[in-house]
């Protein structure tokens, strides 16, 4: 199979990049060549998406599968149309955040998507859209960019929830393997049976090479994970002595903490009961398939190490600092 990845060094678009090579695949990565090495047996095409002249180097190529992780609606489409003549089956890498219900609704579903527009120049979103919403309306309007070129039945739409696993940048599983492997009491938000689910790149990988057709959420299934089972699991794969102190949603939103950007995979469940309310079936019988969390976490745990200087989180990685931690855990008296 000829694959063309469109990035192919960072994360999801390395994780479908190294599996094309492995599998045996002809694989092309088009990236700038910039924020990350390439993926040894692909062929690299040097070039910026958003440069028609450079997004031109693609034309007339031949692809059995075309993977996407883009953004803007018009740097999507832009890729879109390009490819189409030549190219069988474009996988768009979009987000749970397509739905306009999400997750403050338990029943998203129900409220359908955003009414994101193909054709919305640059970052542009309509009047009274909040930046909340704005990242899912954007990730439609690519979506719609894709069908409207490809047809819905020679592209994959892969609505993504919480994608962790090797080379995450963002580092939101990351900071938790690093917070357990230090140590000592650890401020563990919720209740140990918080269910959470997550998919492993590796996954989203495995998937986007089987051409499915159609809309999909892809995360990993129902009644996956708890948090106490995680974050036992993560103190087993690091070695630690960690400590859980189980605190109360409550008092976190009490003394101001941020769910999720503050504090990673934590919302409290009253303000966000769709978090993890994923209807992962139809992708399922399509083929998805979730390896288990503690593999991703040793596989997470083993490139942390490996990295040059040791795993550090980066300016978007979400996290409590460790004196805001000793604050809250010694106002706790639960």
């Amino acid at each position: 199979m000829e694959i063309l990845v469109l990035g192919g060094t960072v994360f999801l678009s390395r994780a479908v990049a190294e599996l094309g090579v492995a599998r045996g695949h002809n694989v092309t990565t088009f990236n700038r060549g910039q924020t990350g090495p390439p993926v040894a047996g692909a062929r690299a095409v040097t070039g910026d998406r958003t440069d028609p002249e450079d997004l031109r180097k693609l034309a007339g190529a031949a692809f059995d599968l075309v993977f996407d992780t883009g953004y803007l609606p018009e740097v999507v489409k832009a890729s879109a149309e390009l490819l189409e003549p030549t190219a069988g089956h474009y996988a768009f890498t979009s987000s749970i955040n397509a739905y306009a219900g999400w997750p403050d609704s338990p029943d998203y579903h129900q409220q359908g998507t955003h009414d994101g527009d193909p054709d919305a120049p640059g970052e542009q979103v309509p009047e009274g859209i909040d930046e909340g919403a704005a990242y899912g309306w954007r990730k439609v309007g690519a979506e719609r960019a894709v069908l409207r070129a490809f047809g819905e039945h020679r592209c994959s739409i892969l609505r993504a929830g919480l994608i962790v696993g090797p080379n995450d940048r963002i580092g939101r599983l990351p900071w938790w393997l690093d917070r357990v492997a230090r140590g000592g009491r650890t401020l563990a938000p919720g209740k140990p049976e918080d269910e959470l689910r997550m998919i492993d790149a590796r996954d989203i990988a495995e998937f986007a090479l089987l051409r499915p057709a159609g809309a999909f959420e892809v995360t990993g299934p129902a009644h996956q994970i708890n948090r106490g089972q995680l974050l036992d699991e993560a103190r087993e794969v690091t070695g630690s002595d960690a400590q859980f102190v189980w605190v109360s949603d409550d008092y976190l939103v009490g003394a101001g903490v941020e769910g999720w950007t503050e504090l990673p995979l934590w919302i409290p469940a009253a303000e966000a009961p769709g978090l993890w309310a994923h209807d992962t079936a139809p992708a399922e019988a399509a083929g998805l398939a979730c390896r288990p969390v503690r593999q991703t976490l040793v596989d997470t745990w083993e490139w942390m190490r490996s990295v040059e200087g040791g795993w550090q989180p980066s300016q978007r990685t979400p996290g409590l600092d460790p004196e805001r931690e000793r604050e809250l855990l010694a106002g706790w008296t639960g």
